[in-house]
């Protein structure tokens, strides 16, 4: 089987929007008390040097910025889900019913089921020629 090639969120970003507008959108994305400030952000990021954070913002009203920002939700929501489960785990063991049910809920979910994954993994090398004719063929 081929090798997986895992893209990062930078990565992806810029296939829809310039590197600096893609760098921006992490850097306001991460936690403020993860990130550095915008002030010291600018310095590494000729095209946004001279501009203020408002100037900046402005690059969200753009088409190509909001389609970057939805592809940064998309990307972080499996590690989201995996946070809140692990919040509610921990609140869980401390003896936290409401916790414990909704935990209880969350595993039975799809999220941990491995089994579409699986399949759709033997399924890429699989070669099927009816399955690859298009819909007007016959």
């Amino acid at each position: 089987m081929g090798q997986l090639r895992c893209e990062s969120i930078q990565q992806k970003l810029e296939k829809i929007v310039p590197h600096y507008i893609a760098r921006f959108i992490v850097w306001y994305y991460t936690p403020e008390d993860k990130r550095c400030d915008f002030d010291d952000f600018m310095p590494y990021e000729p095209c946004v040097k001279n501009k203020t954070l408002d100037e900046c913002m402005e690059w969200f009203t753009r088409e190509d910025c909001q389609e970057a920002i939805l592809e940064y939700h998309k990307h972080m929501k499996k590690l989201n889900l995996i946070r809140l489960y692990e919040a509610m785990y921990d609140k869980a063991l401390q003896g936290d019913v409401n916790a414990a049910k909704w935990v209880e809920s969350f595993s039975k979910s799809d999220f941990f089921d491995e089994t579409t994954d699986e399949v759709e993994d033997f399924l890429k090398d699989v070669n099927i020629p009816a399955l690859k004719k298009g819909k007007g063929d016959k």
